[in-house]
């Protein structure tokens, strides 16, 4: 990692030290002012921000759809990008229709958009070469463990603290039972902190492996990191006008993300699995 990139990531650090001070104060406050359950940015960003976290499942198929012709892992490819795609927009396009934001149709049109995500998808890779499929294999590959992981931990971290979510205590018009980030397992069954969403945003993170793979994309580190986080932050704003989590739910998803981003990419064995990749697509090109 570069200085300039360290340095970025212990700013975005004390960053998060401060938001969370700041949480500890005006959570509620933040979104009693925000709340607005109707806005559309937030009904799409609830719909599709979560999909960075489990677009490498497509992304390895994609990959071995072109990478392995007449190995069964060109079959396996196909299998993963459709199961990917479509489950992604059957998630994601009902939820539009739940929040009021189109009139139905989410099957016809969750089948329609599948094909043709899975069809374009695979053609488009057709193109690439194939040091760059097998360099877009090792994303991939890091992105499914890395999403892995961000579901376990954040799913134990819900377990603990059982924080009681803003929107459930707006339809009861009591808040009474709104508890701060430092206190948990006061209310049991409920699912605030930290935001999965916001942690699935991170799964852009896998972004910032572009340059330690692709020699044209040096030099572009500082350019992606703030790709990266900008959209994070617009995701978690997103959740805190949509009344389903306050601000400490998203900037310690963001932070614990981040921290299992760096605690992987640092392990020993990613950098040798890197040169290993790096060694073999140069080899090729």
């Amino acid at each position: 990692m570069k200085k300039s990139e360290k340095i970025s990531f212990a700013l975005l650090g004390l960053l998060a030290v401060g938001l969370m001070v700041v949480a500890l104060r005006y959570d509620l406050a933040l979104d009693h002012m925000l709340f607005s359950p109707q806005n559309p940015f937030a009904i799409i960003m609830e719909a599709f921000c979560f999909w960075p976290l489990y677009l490498p499942f497509a992304l390895l198929g994609i990959v071995w759809a072109n990478l392995y012709p007449g190995d069964v892992r060109r079959i396996l490819g196909d299998l993963f990008v459709v199961l990917t795609f479509g489950a992604l927009l059957f998630l994601s396009l009902p939820n539009l229709a739940k929040r009021g934001l189109t009139n139905g149709y989410s099957s016809p049109l969750g089948i329609l958009l599948t094909f043709v995500l899975t069809l374009a998808s695979i053609k488009l890779a057709g193109r690439w070469q194939k040091a760059t499929l097998l360099r877009m294999e090792f994303l991939a590959k890091f992105g499914i463990l890395f999403c892995i992981l961000n579901n376990v931990i954040i799913h134990l971290m819900k377990g603990l603290w059982t924080r009681m979510r803003y929107d459930d205590m707006a339809k009861l018009g009591d808040f009474s039972s709104f508890t701060p980030w430092v206190r948990f397992g006061e209310v049991a069954g409920n699912t605030s902190f930290p935001s999965g969403h916001t942690a699935a945003a991170c799964g852009i993170l896998v972004l910032l492996l572009l340059p330690r793979l692709f020699a044209k994309l040096r030099g572009k580190e500082l350019l992606l990191l703030v790709i990266c986080y900008g959209y994070i932050a617009l995701s978690g704003f997103s959740r805190l006008v949509i009344g389903r989590h306050y601000l400490s739910d998203t900037v310690a998803a963001a932070t614990i993300i981040t921290l299992l981003f760096l605690a992987l990419t640092a392990l020993p064995i990613f950098r040798k699995k890197l040169e290993e990749t790096n060694r073999k697509a140069d080899a090729i090109e």
